[in-house]
């Protein structure tokens, strides 16, 4: 059982999440007419460069707030690139009035490049968190007190998101009920901070469960949990703000290496920090069934071994990719996401 009042941790763990899109617009905004900067700069300004390609989906949406300022960022190879009219003729038409002389599509960063306020880093801050966060003492699992499972997942609407939990009986297949909590995901999608944006969604809904008294015995989490760049995926955070034991159960390998040539199915394969270091095993790929060619990719969260990890795990394969309570809530998140 959780640890904590689970509202309170919820509150305190969101109110240290940055708005990015406030950051983004700011340093947009400080652009000066006659001047560009790159997708690959406020990322940097942000904190780290992997947030360029969310950078550029959000000035390319035209309900951004700073879509009229969004044609004085360009690529990094001086390609003007897209504009959120989809036009890229009207983009160099926006700079050529600013005075900025666009050849074949492209501009001489040299020439124009600006430099960017100073900024306070939001994601090499997150990063830190990450990388420096302490988990609580993990009591040993037993499995034999294991009477519920739960899957945790969420779906994406244009407006709002959808967290789900879905709990199974302890066989991993009889379902016994589904619980939903809607909310706007403020943080947005970036590859390996995807803690920060779920994690608020899960605690809400996690709390609610709490004070219905039907939280469940462990948590399989749709995410990673020591496979993970930091170590410290969303189920191992989690988690440990929580107290649930969990695991993590991802679809994509964002990290490490799988040494075996062929995974075969039901069968266990480690998956590596690198081959150079074999003995350092992140999490298992698996192969759940024979109707599927494409694996899972199953971690330790928190609070949980490797063999109580697989045993629970197994126990939730029962036809579908996902381990079934994952799938029940995939599913119901989804159902509702599509009608908001």
């Amino acid at each position: 059982m959780a640890h904590a009042d689970l509202r309170e941790v919820a509150e305190t763990f969101a109110a240290r999440i940055p708005n990015l899109i406030d950051q983004v617009d700011r340093l947009v905004q400080a652009i000066p007419s006659g001047s560009v900067t790159t997708y690959g700069d406020l990322a940097k300004a942000l904190g780290d460069s992997v947030a360029s390609r969310w950078v550029a989906t959000y000035l390319l949406d035209p309900q951004c707030s700073v879509a009229e300022l969004s044609h004085r960022v360009v690529r990094s190879t001086g390609e003007v690139g897209l504009h959120s009219s989809d036009s890229c003729d009207t983009k160099i038409e926006l700079l050529r009035t600013e005075g900025i002389v666009v050849n074949s599509g492209k501009i001489q960063l040299a020439a124009y490049r600006t430099e960017l306020p100073p900024t306070i880093a939001s994601l090499s801050k997150l990063k830190a968190w990450q990388r420096d966060f302490e988990c609580p003492d993990q009591p040993a699992f037993d499995l034999s007190q294991v009477e519920t499972i739960g899957g945790i997942d969420v779906s994406y609407s244009k407006r709002n998101a959808v967290s789900a939990c879905s709990c199974v009986q302890s066989d991993g297949e009889t379902v016994i009920g589904t619980h939903t909590c809607a909310g706007q995901a403020t943080f947005p999608y970036i590859t390996g901070y995807l803690a920060f944006r779920e994690i608020p969604l899960h605690l809400n809904l996690l709390a609610e469960m709490q004070t219905a008294a039907v939280l469940p015995d462990v948590l399989l989490v749709d995410g990673n949990g020591r496979l993970h760049s930091r170590r410290m995926g969303i189920a191992t955070m989690l988690g440990a703000l929580t107290g649930i034991p969990t695991i993590g159960v991802a679809k994509k390998l964002i990290c490490g290496v799988v040494p075996a040539p062929r995974l075969k199915v039901g069968k266990w394969e480690p998956i590596v920090a690198s081959k150079d270091e074999p003995d350092d095993i992140l999490g298992y790929a698996i192969v759940p069934h024979t109707k599927t060619k494409h694996p899972i990719y199953v971690s330790r969260g928190f609070g949980m071994n490797d063999d109580s990890m697989k045993t629970i795990v197994e126990r939730c394969l029962a036809g579908h990719r996902s381990p079934e309570p994952i799938y029940w809530a995939d599913r119901e998140s989804r159902a509702i996401a599509s009608t908001q």
